[in-house]
């Protein structure tokens, strides 16, 4: 991951915010279906997500409220926040990953589900610092990889054994003995746009009495971000640009229950 801030620890918060705030489940379909039908009314948003109960969707647009993704401009209407339209970058470079690194067996996933399943890859505690502590510093054994992503033994244990099943963490050797070391997949490596487009993101839902000067260091950032997007394999070929293959509009569980959408 490279260093989009003075700090490289401040970048990695930064990109823990935005996925805190981005990966609660359904969250994605929410903003995309908004952002695709304009203001909208619970119960039209209910209509337009009809595997979502009502009381679970009342729930999921408070909590976006409350984390600044969405309004309501009027009584009962719902739109997007600047911050909620800002997301739409993050989808998009999210999407474009997993379109790259995570064949699956299903011919289609909605995009939305696609970026669901991606944050889900990302979120709980430890995750981003243990693949950033790789990008930094490369393979690493047990001890030194806990110890850079300051994680209690069980945690460690747990989150790396979870990367593992979602594919962007891998060992060096099949065995967990002496030297053995973890390594990033070539899924994770290819996470650099992502983290760039994540990390302007949390910069962007900072107030803005908390930002830095837009005139100093922080614009030169996110020269150094856009470069970065710019210059990726995946950036090239579909990070800025619509899929042409038509969208499915429901999550691929509700069509084939036999291949379940990632639920963390």
């Amino acid at each position: 991951m490279p260093s989009l801030s003075p700090s490289p620890t401040r970048h990695t918060e930064l990109v823990d915010q935005a996925v805190a705030r981005l990966s609660p489940r359904w969250t994605t379909w929410t903003l995309q279906t908004i952002q695709h039908h304009g203001p909208m009314r619970l119960a039209d948003i209910n209509s337009a997500l009809p595997w979502i109960g009502v009381h679970a969707m009342a729930q999921i647009v408070r909590r976006m409220q409350t984390s600044g993704l969405l309004d309501r401009p009027q009584f009962g209407v719902y739109d997007l926040t600047p911050l909620g339209r800002d997301a739409r970058s993050v989808h998009r470079a999210i999407s474009a990953w997993h379109r790259t690194h995570l064949a699956d067996d299903v011919a289609s996933l909605a995009e939305a589900e696609r970026v669901e399943d991606a944050l889900g890859r990302l979120r709980g505690k430890g995750a981003i610092p243990l693949l950033h502590a790789l990008a930094q510093y490369g393979p690493l054994p047990n001890g030194a990889l806990r110890n850079e992503a300051a994680l209690a033994t069980g945690s460690f244990h747990y989150r790396i054994t979870q990367l593992q099943n979602d594919r962007l963490l891998t060992r060096t050797s099949p065995f967990s003995g002496r030297g053995s070391e973890y390594t990033l997949t070539s899924a994770a490596r290819g996470l650099t746009p992502v983290y760039a487009e994540l990390a302007e993101f949390a910069r962007k839902a900072l107030p803005a009495a908390a930002r830095p000067d837009q005139h100093g260091a922080t614009a030169q950032q996110a020269v150094r971000a856009s470069a970065a997007v710019r210059r990726s394999p995946a950036a090239a070929s579909e990070l800025f640009s619509h899929v042409s293959a038509p969208e499915p509009h429901v999550p691929a569980y509700v069509t084939a229950l036999s291949h379940p959408s990632r639920t963390r």
